[in-house]
């Protein structure tokens, strides 16, 4: 069973943390579930979590790419996944392309 999660861009653009943490607590319910994958459909991100048979500690973050280019974009998610974060999902807001991060902890 998967649960749909819709998130307004322009809230994501206007408070990532509260955003991020409130997909974070998706995690923490009584259902067991895991961060599927996001898609951005203009305007909206709709996240997908689907049913887990563990309990996972993650800590999601929006942050926006300092540098939308390719190479930009490819450095960042590199120095982030250094760093313990994974690439869930992209997004554009206007100019600027904006990253969903995971970071995960077996529990």
């Amino acid at each position: 069973m998967n649960k749909i999660v819709q998130i307004n861009v322009d809230d994501i653009v206007i408070d990532p943390e509260a955003m991020s943490d409130m997909l974070t607590e998706c995690l923490k319910r009584r259902r067991m579930v895991r961060l599927a994958g996001a898609c951005d459909i203009g305007g909206v991100l709709i996240a997908s979590f689907e049913d887990s048979p563990v309990r996972v500690k993650s800590e999601f973050v929006f942050a926006p790419f300092t540098d939308a280019s390719c190479d930009g974009v490819s450095a960042e998610i590199c120095s982030r996944y250094n760093s313990g974060f994974s690439l869930r999902a992209s997004f554009r807001s206007g100019d600027t392309v904006w990253g969903l991060f995971e970071r995960t902890e077996l529990k």
